[in-house]
């Protein structure tokens, strides 16, 4: 597993590995950088660190995650990267019912500040 010092690098290195994953046949840097949505300082730093790891290879002026790359992503992406978020879900007991488009509004007067 990478480690950095703060937890931003720690995520920024999956986030790259993540798009080079999910990419078909590789990216070139610039598209790597747009598509993690990274400040460039932070981008280069760990694109440096993740080339010099052996995580990330070249080939063809495109961009591809190492088998060794893959396995620390598969590995560590569990942790990282966030998944679905169960308690953003409203419970049933806690919805109202659906109000329509062309329903009037009528305030309850004694709810009203005076």
């Amino acid at each position: 597993m990478i480690k950095y010092t703060t937890p931003s690098m720690l995520r920024a290195d999956f986030v790259i590995m993540k798009v080079l994953y999910e990419s078909l046949s590789g990216l070139q840097p610039y598209t790597i950088l747009k598509r993690s949505k990274l400040s460039g300082e932070i981008f280069f730093k760990v694109f440096s660190t993740l080339a010099a790891k052996k995580l990330i290879v070249e080939r063809d002026s495109l961009i591809h995650l190492s088998p060794t790359g893959r396995e620390v992503f598969l590995a560590g992406s569990g942790r990282v990267l966030s998944g679905r978020k169960i308690w953003r879900q409203v419970p049933s007991a806690m919805k109202g019912r659906k109000i329509r488009v062309d329903d009037f509004y009528v305030p309850n007067i004694y709810l009203l500040d005076q």
